[in-house]
This record gives C-alpha cells, sequence and structure tokens, in this order.
C-alpha cells in the first residue's frame, strides 16, 4: 500500500526538489538553517578553529549577531553568519565569522575579498559606536576544483622587505571539506553536523552523493524538526535521483528514518502544490486586469489616469498596455 502511494507521489517530489536545487543560494540557505543552531554553530567552531585559537575564546558566553559585514561589493561573492564571543578572562570581545562562497569556481583574489571583509566590518563597529573587536574569518569551501589556502602576500612576486611591509599581515580559517576524509567529519560528537558536513561536501558530486545518503539520514538522527527538513530537502535536491532510485532509496532505509523522510516530502510537495496553486491565481488575476484595461483602451471611453484609478494599478501600467498597440 505504501509502495503505491510513494509512487503516485515521487514524481512531483522530484519536480519541486529539482527546482529547489537549481536556486542558486540554496547552500546559503541550508547553511544559515543549521548554523542558525547555536549548539551547531558552537561544535563547528570547536571542529575547525585551531586548538591554540580555541583556548583564546570563551564559548560559554557565545551569541549569534544579527549583523552582516559584507559590504555592497561584496555580496555577489560571499555572505558572512556573524557570532560573537569573549575571550577568556573577559579581556574584549572577538568576532567569529563563518564566510560563505558563492562563487562556483576558484579566484585568486579570494585573500583581496577577505581583507576587504575584515576592513568593512571594523569599520562598521567604528561607525555603530563600537569598539573595534577582532573578526575571525572561516572561509568553508566544498566545490569539485582543488584550492589551497593563499595569504594575500601570495599575489605579490618577489617583494624586497623593504615594500613587503605595505602588504596588510592578516589570516583566516580555510576550512576545505574536499581535504577532511569522510571518517574525521563522521567521527565529529555532532552527528547532525556531521551529516550536514557530509552532505554539503558531495553536493557537487553527485555520482558519490548518492550511495552516501542513507549513512547521511542515519547519522542526522534524533534533531529539531525544522534542522531536519534543512537536510533531507537540501541532500535531495543535491542528489538529482530518478523517481525510480528515490523509491528504492526510501524503501532500503530504516522504518523510523523513512517515516521522517516521507513526511518531509509530503510537506513540501504539499507546499509546492499550495504555491502552484497561487501563482496561477495571481496570473490569472494578471490577466484578467490587463483584459480590462485593454478593453477600456481599445473603447477610448477613458483617460490613462481614470483607468489607473478604476482598476486600482499605476498609470504607467496603464501607459505600458497602450503602447504595445
Amino acid at each position: 500500500m505504501m509502495q503505491v502511494a510513494w509512487n503516485g507521489r515521487v514524481g512531483a517530489q522530484i519536480l519541486y526538489l529539482c527546482l529547489m536545487g537549481e536556486h542558486t543560494s540554496k547552500h546559503d540557505t541550508f547553511l544559515r538553517s543549521i548554523m542558525g543552531n547555536q549548539q551547531i554553530a558552537l561544535d563547528y567552531f570547536r571542529s575547525c578553529l585551531p586548538e591554540q585559537v580555541l583556548e583564546k575564546l570563551d564559548f560559554s558566553t557565545l551569541r549569534q549577531l544579527p549583523d552582516t559585514y559584507v559590504s555592497k561589493e561584496l555580496q555577489k561573492s560571499i555572505s558572512d553568519i556573524v557570532y560573537a564571543c569573549q575571550r577568556v578572562g573577559g579581556s574584549g570581545e572577538v568576532k567569529i565569522s563563518l564566510l560563505i562562497e558563492h562563487k562556483s569556481y576558484l579566484d585568486k583574489y579570494t585573500p583581496i575579498q577577505i581583507g576587504s571583509y575584515i576592513f568593512s566590518g571594523l569599520l562598521k563597529q567604528i561607525a555603530e559606536g563600537e569598539k573595534p573587536s577582532l573578526i575571525i574569518p572561516i572561509l568553508l569551501y566544498h566545490g569539485k576544483a582543488r584550492w589551497e589556502y593563499k595569504t594575500l602576500s601570495s599575489l605579490f612576486q618577489e617583494l624586497e622587505p623593504e615594500l613587503s611591509r605595505f602588504v596588510p599581515d592578516y589570516q583566516y580559517v580555510f576550512n576545505n571539506l574536499g581535504e577532511i576524509p569522510d571518517e574525521q567529519i563522521q567521527a565529529l560528537h555532532n552527528k547532525f553536523l556531521a551529516a550536514s558536513l557530509l552532505a554539503m561536501k558531495y553536493s557537487v558530486l553527485k555520482d558519490r552523493l548518492n550511495p552516501l545518503i542513507p549513512t547521511i539520514l542515519k547519522l542526522a538522527g534524533e534533531i529539531d524538526q525544522n534542522l531536519q527538513t534543512s537536510l533531507i530537502v537540501y541532500t535531495f535536491a543535491n542528489s538529482e535521483l530518478s523517481e525510480q532510485q528515490i523509491v528504492e532509496l526510501i524503501t532500503s532505509l530504516p522504518t523510523q528514518i523513512k517515516e521522517t523522510v516521507m513526511s518531509t516530502l509530503d510537506i513540501f510537495v504539499e507546499k509546492g502544490r499550495k504555491e502552484g496553486e497561487l501563482k496561477g491565481k495571481i496570473e490569472g488575476q494578471q490577466e484578467k486586469t490587463e483584459n480590462t484595461v485593454r478593453n477600456l483602451i481599445k473603447q477610448s471611453l477613458l483617460t490613462d489616469e481614470q483607468i489607473a484609478s478604476a482598476l486600482e494599478v499605476t498609470i504607467n501600467y496603464v501607459a505600458d498596455i497602450r503602447n504595445k498597440f
């Protein structure tokens, strides 16, 4: 009985998930959904920051900030999630920024962008009347191409010591998921974080992601429903599995995980259906309004201002339709 029900819904599920997968900010949206959970963010910082840095931070004071330090010029390249905590001993505050790379290609000028981000953040702190506090940038990369850590000085060839001192000296944490073994990720204390990082690591490697989906779903375990939903949708959206493959995969899952996956997919299919219905109603109303405007223009009974006032649309809207004739 359940098998028949799955087959009846999977086509819509695949369509909706694939549409989600085409959204350029899906990685950004997924990271924000999981890193908005303070415990997950804390466990992530503990897993990627150097031990010497961790020793200097009082994570009992960790809190997420609503701020962004991304300037208008950087918005197409990166977005950020900012946390703050006190230094050990209460001797000042540190901002920890998780930078999400938007580009799909390697950019050797990324160190310049990170420098711009740091100074943009410091300037914003000053503008808001704050005392400047240290910003630790973490660049999370999960792309397919090989990318090595580079500093700003690497862009300048063979500078003499007298000139190299004019190159701004700063570092950032480079968290390259592609370089971290799966075993090391799965060994993380926070299993949901491990599942999420695996899903991100293989989001661009479809042939390797698909066999890992059962492992990812099992690792996720019991977690807040919204977080679990985000992971399931993100994973399936990146998988590009066929209808039959999704059916076979769901069938092979343990009962509890199977029910969670089906429940999540049902929610999003229903959401997609309602959004489709709403879009259809809006488009239908728009077409009806446009036809009414067109008919009134044809009859030359009213001015553009009168038509706009009667139908509660702008004069420009009416003028645009008139210009089409």
